[in-house]
């Protein structure tokens, strides 16, 4: 075509050029990352084990209530006045023993740790935690 400009390209020198870009992989990124892992797998394992072993009932012939899978067991215990009753968390979660009309407050009691009560009347009791925990100390006739 008269008065247009001729145009030719070269193909190669229209190319992009392949450059390399260096991926650095960070030591300290790696770590976070396997452990971030390992956490994902070992807690799942931890709670089933931790829980297999608090879901039996307390000693027979024992005065023991035992905190495990947000329960009290058993829910009702019946002993002779001036007994110890011990509470045992098998739990994987906190737990209290709270009779706030008796003034009866055991603080938070963590997993693998107990408290120990004197019992002289009957007891409806409650963790503050989970609400949804209730169960009594009775005394026998």
């Amino acid at each position: 075509m008269p008065g247009l400009p001729e145009l030719r390209l070269d193909l190669a020198s229209c190319m992009a050029q392949d450059t390399e870009v260096e991926k650095v992989r960070h030591p300290a990124g790696i770590a976070v990352t396997a452990l971030w892992a390992a956490l994902a797998v070992a807690a799942p394992v931890v709670i089933a084990e931790r829980q297999a072993r608090g879901s039996g009932a307390p000693p027979a012939g024992r005065n023991t209530v035992v905190m495990a899978q947000i329960t009290f067991r058993p829910s009702t215990l019946v002993v002779d006045k001036g007994s110890h009753v011990l509470f045992v968390n098998k739990d994987v979660a906190p737990h209290t023993v709270t009779a706030a009309s008796l003034g009866i407050d055991s603080g938070v009691i963590n997993p693998g740790k107990g408290f120990r009560l004197v019992v002289n009347q009957a007891v409806d009791y409650v963790c503050t935690i989970h609400p949804s925990m209730k169960a009594k100390l009775l005394l026998r006739a």
